[in-house]
């Protein structure tokens, strides 16, 4: 037999010191089962989500309504997805549907923040750096390989897969496209699909079905939202972050054995935005990606250690430190570096976003438990406000049902700004025996209602309208039985 080449070795040697070094990471992004699950349940908590389910969609039990997930009405291939990646939840985070499929609704919205990170390579399309509107981009290298090869172990991706980059090559959508992509089976399209089909599909067992899909995609959307207040997300920084140690990110580690899922500080009033879009980034720099890269450094974006000569005039200092960081903004604005050993704090807004150090002439700069502490503190409640807006934003527009002796009077408020012409109402009845039907179409008009005469043995009258309004894509969907 031919002895392995030399370069067959050296390769052979790295696979397997990758896979002893990283089959124990975890996938990059807040901690699915604790920190996600908890953003995401203060979020809806904290939005209109209870009052929709409850007012709009039938629901009496609103966020605790149990609602039941049919495989056969999913479709035989997501089915056997969801039930793959449902299967590996831990029962006790509260969000595992049980063995006949059913969960509350708040439970399948947390557990769609969970799914979305299952497969891991799931979170290479996490990253936004908003100036550039770009994704993740870390170039080639060895690291690259190393963390293809433990996703081998994780999701199963063979190591041809790995080493040729089919299973994750450390590129991705930007986050916005992700959210927005076709391809991504809990995105928004999934969304708005999922829920104009739980008022219009025939029947109740479908509707309810999309229903879940709904609030699942909800659930993936809103996580990816919530990893644009981790900054690493939105300073294109994997390597440092997520590489430079064996269990993954130091700093998600610190929130989730901090917080857990139960403890997370409680929101900050709503943060309402113009769009879906907004939230994320926007031209006003309000998005939450453009706020938490302008205000926290990641591992891979600190100011580079430097030599300080005594005597130097500090401010010189700081513009030589400013000149070379990777971002504009936060700048170091002061440094106190009399005490050789003593660390030090750069603080940004009332947070320490910096630890620094001088040891000799030369001053060392860090991120340690203080800053974690204050960033989480203090930004992981803005994160809940910004996934609260984006709730009640894609809730936004709601449908009033009216009845009136043998008639049904239908109309849609809550429009941002002006609805786009040419939107159409339909209208459903359903029977006694639950199945529906749509009995009339209509232009929807803003403050106009849309009257139509009930059917005899009609025992619900459903309705939906998908268009755009002056706040971007919406879909208004509503239901009432009738007396």
């Amino acid at each position: 037999m031919r002895a392995p080449s030399l370069r067959g070795q050296v390769l052979g040697g790295l696979l397997i010191g990758a896979l002893v070094t990283l089959s124990s990471r975890p996938a990059l992004a807040w901690d699915p089962a604790t920190t996600h699950s908890g953003l995401t349940e203060r979020a809806i908590s904290a939005s209109k989500f209870h009052a929709t389910l409850a007012g709009q969609l039938g629901r009496p039990l609103g966020a605790f309504e149990p609602l039941r997930l049919d495989a056969d009405a999913l479709g035989p291939d997501l089915a056997r997805s969801f039930k793959s990646r449902l299967a590996r939840f831990d029962p006790a985070g509260g969000y595992r549907p049980n063995a006949d499929g059913v969960a509350s609704a708040s439970a399948w919205v947390r557990a769609g923040s969970v799914i979305e990170m299952t497969p891991p390579e799931r979170g290479r399309h996490h990253f936004l750096e908003p100036r550039k509107r770009t994704g993740l981009d870390d170039g080639p290298g060895l690291s690259g390989m190393l963390h293809a090869t433990r996703l081998t172990l994780d999701s199963g991706a063979t190591v041809r897969e790995s080493m040729t980059g089919v299973a994750f090559d450390i590129e991705g959508m930007p986050a916005l496209d992700w959210v927005w992509s076709p391809r991504n089976e809990l995105g928004l399209s999934a969304f708005f699909q999922s829920l104009q089909r739980a008022v219009s599909a025939p029947q109740a067992t479908e509707r309810e079905t999309a229903l879940v899909r709904a609030l699942l995609a909800l659930g993936a959307t809103l996580a990816v939202l919530e990893d644009m207040g981790q900054p690493a997300f939105v300073r294109n920084d994997f390597r440092a972050e997520f590489l430079s140690d064996d269990a993954g990110s130091v700093f998600e580690r610190f929130v989730a054995d901090t917080y857990g899922a139960v403890a997370l500080p409680s929101p900050t009033p709503k943060i309402t935005r113009p769009d879906i879009d907004s939230f994320f980034m926007a031209a006003d720099g309000k998005g939450l990606a453009q706020r938490t890269q302008q205000r926290f450094f990641s591992p891979g974006t600190l100011p580079p250690d430097t030599v300080y000569e005594a005597g130097e005039d500090i401010a010189d200092l700081v513009r030589r430190l400013n000149q070379a960081l990777s971002f504009p903004s936060p700048e170091v604005t002061t440094l106190d570096v009399r005490q050789p050993g003593r660390t030090g704090y750069m603080e940004h807004d009332g947070d320490r976003v910096l630890a620094y150090q001088r040891n000799g002439n030369k001053i060392h700069f860090f991120l340690d438990r203080t800053v974690y502490a204050d960033c989480a503190r203090h930004w992981l409640p803005q994160v809940e406000a910004y996934a609260a807006g984006l709730v009640d934003h894609l809730f936004r527009v709601r449908l009033a049902f009216s009845m009136e002796e043998k008639n049904v009077s239908i109309k849609a408020a809550g429009f941002a700004g002006q609805p786009e012409p040419g939107t159409t109402l339909h209208i459903l009845a359903e029977d006694a025996s639950g199945a529906r039907k749509e009995i009339a179409q209509a232009p929807l008009q803003h403050g106009n209602a849309v009257t139509v005469a009930l059917p005899a043995g009609m025992r619900k009258i459903a309705a939906y309208a998908r268009g755009r309004d002056g706040g971007g894509a919406y879909v208004a969907v509503g239901e009432v039985t009738v007396p």
